[in-house]
């Protein structure tokens, strides 16, 4: 547990709680949020149904990540309809969480400033060119991923509404001195350790392994000695980027476009302004009432900067006179933004109060930044990569086409589909499951590599959109099915491994016996001369010095009790590699613990306590829930 531990308080998961909900959701799988496709609910909660798609989505920015941590093992994981189901509910489970939180942010009420979510915006280096936030980058990425910028600003609402419940947890919670004392002892504590370490190779000279143990073994472990099974393949890739690079425009076509679209290389007039929020709390009338006052006054004369100071309930800007960030639009609350920019002179006010959904503002125009456009020079290369890319999306499709209608069509072969398409027909060595070359090592390519009806046909697949930018057609050239090697073939290794295994029972035999008379406070001069072996110099040793003992080693010394005064304490462990290690536990010191530690130390503490409460309260949110699933006729 402490070496969990010690990792855990070293790494980023000591700081942030939940995994940083924001950041991740910023441009991936973002229109699982949005509703809309499928009218099916995958699950009901509290009357709220959390869609297929939302779920589908889900399920595929949790495969990506199992994929990324497990590697090649992760595709013949995946071929498991087991596996695949267990996914699958995790990835409800997750939504089914998320959805609970918002309810529960609903219901409290939370909610966040338009200037943080302007200000985060900008500062996402996803949006950014040379560190410097870009607006056509952010509107062209948002588009990409199916939102509007007016979408994107309510799902960092939601979502930064959510991360204060989450800091509540965190901050709510705390570590006591005494227990960071106790947890510090036992993470820095040294022991005094004597090893005597007798390799098991120095019993291997007299060991003998016959053939009906080797054979007895053989057939008792047939699973370790498969060959797995093995594919050639051939097939026909259509890929968006080679179509684009073999595309050549016209001298002029990337001016033209330029010209046609000369708006979207506009940059629209900025405004500075300052504002003075009166919030709801919970009587809007007072509020509307209370702001209507200062505007009155404003009217009669009164200074703006000193009301916002006084009066404001946005207490950041109002520090400031009420002043906020150059506001451009499609970033602030629909309302707020409208009259901001229907002001037309510097130091224009507001005549009426403003409604938002977070209270009445006033707004003063403090300057305005004329709109600029975009020169031709700057934006060529990426309006030619914008004009290749439509081209190569439509011979793409065209291609796609074709390749998978010859593939059809001529079931036996792919000839016919490469010359139609002009496509190279690519052909692979011998592969296992666990080693698919690229670009076959998509799962959905490799399922179909390996079904046996697709095998036993011996046909061409049908087409596989391996991505947005690849599809491909593939068909088996070779198949070699899964085998048991021949005794013949691994019978070198049973015995290398009987071997081993017999010389370690007897480096474990003769351990026992030397620490049975040190024990009886009898000689072992003898015994440990036979071997050629002696005890180390005692050596202070920490929990964590994998480089002065073996892992076992160390686990036995600190599971070890502590030895009574001038005694030491004997036992045996047996190591990773098969040396078998007498330990002389001789004595214990505690550490000492600097600042530095026990703050790291106090805050590891903390967030750990904040992940079990995070973890309850989902728990309990989910039992207090209904939650309900749609009925699946049995006859489907």
């Amino acid at each position: 547990m402490l070496e969990k531990f010690r990792e855990g308080s070293q790494g980023p998961g000591a700081k942030i709680i939940l995994g940083a909900v924001i950041v991740t959701f910023a441009l991936a799988g973002v229109s699982s949020y949005l509703g809309g496709g499928s009218n099916q609910s995958a699950a009901t909660v509290n009357g709220v149904d959390i869609s297929t798609q939302a779920l589908e989505n889900q399920v595929r920015t949790d495969r990506s990540r199992l994929e990324s941590q497990q590697g090649e093992s992760f595709a013949v994981r995946w071929e498991q309809p087991e596996f695949q189901n267990q996914v699958r509910q995790q990835s409800l489970n997750t939504l089914i969480a998320q959805n609970l939180l918002q309810q529960m942010t609903n219901d409290l009420a939370l909610s966040i400033g338009d200037e943080k979510i302007r200000g985060y915006i900008f500062a996402m280096q996803e949006f950014q060119t040379d560190g410097v936030f870009n607006d056509e980058r952010y509107i062209s990425l948002l588009r990409q991923n199916g939102m509007t910028p007016a979408q994107f600003v309510e799902r960092l609402r939601v979502d930064f509404a959510q991360q204060q419940l989450t800091d509540a947890l965190v901050n709510s919670e705390f570590s006591l001195p005494n227990e960071v004392k106790q947890l510090a002892a036992l993470q820095n504590q040294q022991r005094e350790l004597s090893q005597l370490i007798v390799p098991a190779n120095k019993f291997a000279a007299d060991i003998v392994v016959t053939d009906a143990e080797v054979n007895s073994y053989y057939e008792d472990s047939k699973a370790f000695f498969q060959t797995p099974q093995q594919a050639s393949v051939d097939y026909i890739l259509v890929d968006m980027k080679n179509i684009s690079a073999g595309i050549e425009l016209d001298a002029d076509a990337a001016e033209n476009y330029y010209n046609e679209h000369l708006s979207s290389y506009t940059q629209e007039d900025k405004r500075k302004v300052a504002h003075i929020l009166v919030a709801f709390n919970d009587d809007e009338s007072a509020a509307q009432e209370k702001a209507q006052d200062l505007l009155t006054q404003i009217q009669s004369g009164a200074d703006f900067s000193e009301l916002a100071k006084t009066s404001s309930d946005d207490t950041f800007s109002g520090e400031n006179g009420g002043e906020l960030d150059w506001l451009e639009k499609d970033i602030m609350d629909p309302a707020f933004e409208t009259a901001a920019f229907a002001l037309q002179n510097d130091g224009d006010v507001t005549t009426e109060l403003v409604r938002s959904d977070f209270g009445f503002h006033i707004i003063k125009l403090l300057a305005v930044e004329p709109g600029k456009v975009q020169a031709f020079a700057d934006v060529k290369t990426t309006i030619e990569t914008r004009l290749k890319n439509e081209q190569a999306v439509f011979h793409f499709d065209e291609l796609a086409e074709t390749l998978a209608e010859q593939a059809f069509e001529v079931p036996d072969s792919l000839d016919v589909a490469s010359e139609e398409t002009g496509l190279t027909i690519v052909s692979t060595e011998l592969f296992s499951a666990n080693a698919i070359p690229a670009p076959l090592n998509d799962p959905r390519v490799a399922a179909t590599l390996f079904d046996q009806d697709f095998i036993a046909e011996a046909l061409n697949s049908e087409i596989i959109n391996i991505s947005d930018e690849q599809s491909i057609v593939v068909r088996i050239n070779e198949y070699k099915p899964q085998t048991t090697k021949a005794l013949a073939e691994v019978n070198d290794e049973i015995v290398a491994r009987l071997t081993a295994t017999k010389a370690e029972q007897k480096a474990l035999s003769f351990m026992t016996s030397v620490s049975a008379k040190i024990n009886a406070g009898e000689s072992v001069v003898a015994e440990l001369a036979s071997m050629d072996a002696s005890f180390t110099a005692p050596e202070w040793l920490s929990r964590f010095d994998y480089s002065k003992a073996d892992f076992k080693v160390l686990s036995k010394l600190f599971s070890m009790p502590k030895p009574a005064a001038e005694q030491a304490s004997i036992a045996t462990e047996t190591s990773l590699n098969g040396d078998v290690t007498l330990l002389k536990f001789s004595s214990v010191r505690d550490a000492k613990i600097n600042a530095e530690e026990a703050a790291r130390l106090a805050d590891t503490l903390k967030n750990m306590n904040a992940q079990a409460d995070y973890d309850m309260l989902i728990q309990t949110l989910i039992k207090a829930a209904d939650v309900s699933y749609p009925v699946v006729d049995a006859a489907e």
